[in-house]
């Protein structure tokens, strides 16, 4: 009986990769890890963390998270995320709050339990990518599913629903304790509604989310502006109150000075008067001695 040989069979190269997925992330990317072949339903398999590079089987799939500090700014400047956000103070008066809210996406993929006792092999970055980042906003995904094309359409989406409304309800709860002339004018006022805002903001981040998938490490705040007609009102008051300090020091001189408030305004008009002369807007006309002096102001 003659023994069977062995038959070795060469699958070319570009076959076998055709026949793979791969995930390939950059340096600012992480990526998590489903199958979903014609014969397995979609269940989680593993991370990639950055500048990882590998192939599994037909039918996987990957979606692809940015890692490390991002920013999400609110003012007029170019390239701002939006527009300044909004707050209305005790005296229901609008005001304008330009700042940027620094933070990081929780990445961690170390397996947890959550507080339901569900199980998230994939860690934080699983969850919040099944309950959240996977979401439909608006027609488009926050992730991506190709490496190295940087966040999905959706993204600043995401964050104007969790970043952007969590500082918008902070910066108006907080200045609703002030009134806009003590947010806009006074230094220590608006130093506490500051500190208040700064404060709220990672906890209602939290709150919005779901749980801790944002890292808050620096809020910065402007100062808040206000309308033009408020600037406008601020402005007459200034004045006001300047020509009040004015007038009780000028009362203050007249009182003390020798032959009382009388003597005080004929010293005054006698200043007026040189004054007029000196700048050439009364002309003084030569009369004969004895006679009396006619002074005519000019344009009269």
């Amino acid at each position: 009986m003659r023994a069977r040989q062995a038959v070795s069979v060469l699958i070319p190269v570009g076959l076998l990769a055709a026949a793979c997925s791969s995930v390939d992330t950059d340096p600012t990317q992480t990526s998590l890890h489903y199958n979903g072949g014609s014969y397995s339903s979609q269940t989680f398999q593993d991370c990639y963390g950055p500048s990882k590079r590998d192939y599994n089987g037909p039918g996987d799939h990957y979606v692809y998270y940015p890692v490390g500090q991002r920013s999400y700014k609110f003012s007029n400047d170019p390239g701002a995320d939006t527009k300044p956000l909004t707050a209305s103070t005790k005296d229901t008066q609008e005001l304008s709050v330009s700042g940027t809210v620094i933070f990081t996406l929780n990445t961690s993929c170390d397996a947890i339990t959550d507080s339901s006792g569900r199980k998230w092999p994939g860690g934080m970055l699983q969850k919040f990518h099944e309950t959240i980042g996977g979401k439909d906003y608006n027609g488009r995904h926050a992730y991506n599913t190709v490496g190295g094309r940087g966040v999905g359409d959706g993204w600043e989406d995401l964050l104007a629903t969790y970043i952007k409304d969590a500082a918008d309800r902070a910066i108006d709860n907080e200045a609703l304790k002030y009134g806009w002339e003590e947010l806009y004018n006074d230094p220590a006022k608006k130093a506490q509604w500051e500190r208040d805002v700064i404060k709220a903001i990672p906890g209602l981040i939290k709150q919005l989310a779901g749980d801790d998938y944002f890292t808050v490490s620096g809020i910065i705040l402007q100062k808040p502006d206000i309308s033009q007609t408020l600037k406008d009102q601020l402005t007459a008051k200034q004045a006001a109150i300047l020509r009040g300090q004015a007038a009780a020091e000028d009362q203050k001189v007249a009182e003390n000075w020798p032959g009382g408030i009388r003597a005080y305004l004929a010293y005054q008009q006698q200043l007026a008067v040189n004054k007029a002369i000196a700048d050439g807007k009364i002309e003084i006309l030569p009369v004969p001695q004895g006679v009396e002096v006619n002074i005519t102001p000019r344009g009269k």
